[in-house]
């Protein structure tokens, strides 16, 4: 595993200590936890930002759209 060192304000360290006791993790664990959430929300983000278009010009504007199509 690799190594990244970051800093934090006190008031988001603590914030980050008191969410990991609640959840019983290390300060490590969560951050990884909220990173991971982070990147594939903004993959998805770009993705659809890409994608949208594409998608829009062929009528998809809706998930029943996509459904109707592919079903």
């Amino acid at each position: 595993m690799a190594t990244l060192t970051i800093r934090v304000d006190p008031e988001l360290s603590a914030d980050l200590e008191q969410i990991a006791a609640q959840r019983h993790q290390n300060k490590s664990e969560l951050a990884r936890q909220f990173i991971r959430g982070s990147l594939a929300r903004e993959k998805l983000r770009l993705s659809q930002e890409e994608l949208g278009p594409q998608a829009r010009a062929t009528g998809w504007l809706t998930e029943d759209d996509i459904l109707r199509d592919v079903s």
